[in-house]
């Protein structure tokens, strides 16, 4: 049989919490510390629920430098902004900037750049990832990347 607990915590002279079994039953008078924890674990609770679970938006930059066995090629700095949430185990994410490039005795260009992903949590040592890249240059051209990936933690 299952048994019901009511617990009412009364503020008048005497503090004190009183713990049903059921509505029949007579209340039993429960010592202070057992009451701190209760109104502990109380506020825990209540906080923990009201915090969503590493939602929200972000701000993001990327440098890179790239190059071809001793030959650098260019740089490109990038500055983005984006909105990661949690779905069961799965942390989409869409994330939009600007950025520039720098080639190597040319000159500079800049781009815009939209990207839509997820991360996979499979278990606690193994995830995957889902990403769809485009980069818009400003002379009209599009460039685009899809990556999947997986990772295993020993």
């Amino acid at each position: 049989m299952l048994n019901q607990f009511n617990l009412i915590l009364k503020t008048e002279s005497e503090d004190s919490v009183i713990l049903y079994k059921s509505s029949t039953d007579k209340p039993e008078n429960i010592t202070k510390e057992f009451q701190m924890k209760a109104i502990a674990l109380a506020a825990l609770a209540a906080s923990a629920l009201a915090t969503p679970a590493l939602a929200g938006p972000y701000v993001e930059s990327k440098h890179e430098f790239k190059g071809t066995d001793n030959d650098y090629s260019k740089t490109v700095h990038q500055g983005r902004v984006g909105y990661e949430w949690k779905v069961g185990s799965m942390k989409p994410y869409i994330e939009g900037g600007a950025g520039v490039s720098y080639p190597d005795g040319g000159e500079s260009s800049t781009f815009t750049a939209l990207e839509i992903g997820t991360k996979l949590k499979v278990t606690d040592q193994f995830s995957a990832y889902g990403k769809f890249e485009n980069i818009f240059q400003d002379d009209d051209t599009r460039d685009w990347k899809v990556e999947m990936g997986t990772k295993y933690k020993f």
